[in-house]
C-alpha cells in the first residue's frame, strides 16, 4: 500500500540519507517537527483505537450540518500534520485507504479526523497559528522600520522677498 495509491497529492520529504554524518541531528530535527505538528505518542495511541466504523458514524452525525460548512481546504499546518501522521500511524493510513473514496471523500475523511483528534492536537495547531501571527507581525514591523529618504529641494517663491510678509507687516498685525 504505497502513498501513490492515495488520491491526495502527498509529497515525500527528504528522506534520503546523506554520505556525511549528522544522523543524530536529523532525528532531533524530526522529533522537533513531530512535536510542532502534534504527532505525539499520545496521539498515536489514540489513533490505534480508531476504526473505520468511528469515521462512518461521525460522517452520519455530521451529515448536512457542520460537515458541509467545514468542507473548505485544510490549512497548511493541517496538511503537514496529515502527511506526517500518515507516515507514522499505519493504522490511520489503512483506515483512510479502506474508506476513501468508496465511503467518503478525502476532504470529509480529514475533517472527521481533525474533529475526532481535536482534543489532542488543538494545542499544537493553536501554537502554530500563534507562531505564524508573530512571524507576520515581525515582518510587518521590519517593513515599517525601513526608512525611505527623499531629498526635497526648496524653491523661493517667484516674487522673491516681496511675496513674503515683512517684519513690519507682522508687527502691524499684532
Amino acid at each position: 500500500m504505497a502513498f501513490s495509491a492515495f488520491s491526495w497529492p502527498f509529497r515525500r520529504r527528504g528522506s534520503g540519507s546523506g554520505a556525511g554524518g549528522g544522523g543524530a541531528s536529523k532525528s532531533a530535527a524530526a522529533a522537533e517537527e513531530d512535536e510542532e505538528l502534534g504527532v505525539t505518542p499520545q496521539l498515536l495511541d489514540f489513533l490505534r483505537t480508531l476504526s473505520p466504523d468511528a469515521f462512518k458514524a461521525a460522517a452520519l452525525q455530521l451529515q448536512g450540518g457542520y460537515a458541509e460548512a467545514a468542507a473548505g481546504d485544510l490549512t497548511s499546518w493541517q496538511e503537514r500534520h496529515a502527511v506526517l501522521v500518515l507516515s507514522k500511524a499505519k493504522e490511520l493510513a489503512k483506515i483512510r485507504y479502506d474508506l476513501c473514496p468508496r465511503h467518503m471523500k478525502d476532504k470529509q475523511f480529514w475533517r472527521i479526523y481533525f474533529l475526532l483528534a481535536k482534543s489532542i492536537i488543538s494545542p499544537y495547531e493553536l501554537r502554530a497559528i500563534q507562531k505564524e501571527k508573530i512571524r507576520r507581525m515581525e515582518m510587518g514591523n521590519a517593513k515599517s522600520k525601513e526608512v525611505v529618504t527623499v531629498e526635497v529641494e526648496m524653491q523661493e517663491p517667484k516674487g522673491g522677498r516681496a511675496s513674503q510678509p515683512s517684519e513690519v507687516d507682522l508687527e502691524s498685525q499684532v
